[in-house]
């Protein structure tokens, strides 16, 4: 690998802090490095004497959203290695994490087939799939195993909890801000941003826009095909917390100033000021953040899910360096959170028949196997994983497209400030509402007010 002083710096430094901060709890600790993971996965084995019957191997089924060529197939490949002589191997199917992929998890889920265990990339799922039998208690397995999820992931472990209950072992942490490309803000004089306010942030995006029709270069790309209601719960976070949606349980917060700022913000940046594309363009023309960004055509985006890609330089050839920067905030001051918490939530398949393995093969990509999958971006939860590990694989092949410092600070370095959800009260239902109107925002039929209005009174009617 080609670190030199300054990377391998920045790894250190990370390091330390990561292993200061992981696990984001006070919860006694194994030592950081693979051999704790390994010798939780142990202690969980012996406490509980879990077996998998003998006789003929058992094959499981693992679906996950991420194609399996960035980790997953390595991480199948490294468990069925380890544990070839003991009677469990893995397979990998790659579902997309979009409506239609998620349907036909839940087909397969409800239909008993073909699904042992599961990626849940969103705490309404994960809430769906528990009230649906489609996501197994995982209560009884801790207890008898002793696998406490908040000695590995600390206190924030329970925020992921459904009615009070572990339903999923939290396995990456998940840390997002802006992605940019630093030759755009270099040739424009601009310096990349630690704090900023919507103000600045919309026009920084003025200032990078320029060019007309197929030339034209985005200060912004908002990615709104995708997900609608991400966009604007990103921002408010920073503020208010992981209760993006909520006031309380019976209240929903859509007429709070933060938020109604925050859709406005999107609303001008796509119809008034013409820095990012349009929602109906985005739609219509079926763009993505790799297209967009990667090609050139936006100066920013929305998140930085697509690390794998950055790296890809095969199928996405560029040659600009990727930093990083923080959301920004109404107002100067008003950092309050930070965008993160848990995320890639692995469940079980209750109607599984082969829990066990399932269970023995959750325990251990939790606690050690994680490692390949860093390299496309995702940070182990677990406090088992040595931190200079980890992060030397989140920078591998990545060294001369990805900004080191900023990477370091935005992505990787754990805090204590996450925005971390505690109400899912009729979360999808809620979700399905806002997003109804914000649609209608974006695409010019009717104002931020009268529609953010109208998402409050058809939400809150559902939790009354």
């Amino acid at each position: 690998m080609k670190y030199g002083k300054k990377v391998m710096a920045a790894v250190l430094t990370s390091a330390m802090a990561l292993s200061v901060l992981s696990g984001c709890s006070s919860s006694p600790k194994p030592d950081s490095g693979t051999a704790a993971g390994q010798e939780a996965n142990t202690e969980a084995k012996d406490a509980g004497e879990t077996k998998v019957s003998s006789g003929e191997s058992v094959t499981i089924r693992l679906w996950g959203g991420v194609p399996a060529e960035a980790g997953p197939q390595t991480v199948c490949d490294n468990f069925n290695e380890t544990y070839k002589d003991k009677g469990i191997q893995v397979e990998y199917e790659r579902f997309v994490n979009d409506d239609t992929g998620n349907l036909k998890l839940e087909t397969n889920l409800l239909s008993g087939t073909g699904v042992d265990l599961y990626m849940a990339y969103s705490t309404d799922a994960l809430e769906k799939r528990a009230g649906g039998n489609m996501a197994l208690d995982l209560s009884e397995l801790i207890a008898r195993d002793g696998f406490e999820l908040e000695k590995y992931f600390g206190d924030m472990a329970k925020a992921y909890y459904v009615n009070g209950k572990p339903y999923s072992i939290p396995t990456k942490l998940d840390q997002y801000g802006i992605v940019l490309n630093k030759d755009m803000f270099d040739a424009a004089g601009i310096e990349i941003p630690t704090e900023w306010t919507y103000e600045e942030f919309r026009e920084i995006a003025k200032k990078l826009t320029h060019g007309e029709g197929q030339d034209k270069v985005y200060g912004m790309f908002w990615n709104s095909q995708q997900d609608l209601t991400s966009l604007f719960t990103y921002l408010v976070s920073q503020t208010n917390g992981g209760d993006t949606l909520y006031v309380s349980e019976t209240e929903t917060s859509f007429a709070d100033p933060v938020v109604l700022k925050s859709v406005e913000l999107l609303n001008n940046m796509m119809n008034v000021d013409h820095t990012s594309p349009t929602h109906t363009d985005s739609v219509t023309q079926k763009l993505s953040q790799e297209g967009m960004f990667l090609t050139g055509k936006t100066a920013m985006t929305i998140g930085p899910w697509m690390v794998r890609s950055i790296k890809d330089t095969a199928t996405y050839p560029h040659d600009f360096t990727t930093a990083f920067a923080p959301y920004p905030v109404v107002e100067e001051g008003q950092r309050n959170y930070t965008q993160g918490g848990y995320g890639d939530h692995l469940c079980i398949n209750p109607k599984s028949e082969n829990i066990e393995a399932a269970w023995e093969f959750a325990k251990w990509y939790a606690t050690e196997g994680m490692i390949p999958v860093v390299e496309g971006g995702r940070i182990p939860a677990a406090n088992t994983y040595d931190p200079e590990e980890v992060a030397k694989a989140f920078l591998k092949g990545a060294e001369d497209h990805i900004d080191v410092d900023t990477a370091m600070k935005i992505l990787i370095t754990p805090v204590d400030n996450y925005a971390v959800p505690s109400i899912t009260n009729h979360i999808a239902e809620v979700r399905k509402v806002v997003t109804e109107e914000l649609e209608n925002i974006y695409i010019g039929q009717q104002t931020v007010e009268d529609g953010m209005a109208k998402a409050k009174e058809r939400a809150d009617a559902l939790l009354k």
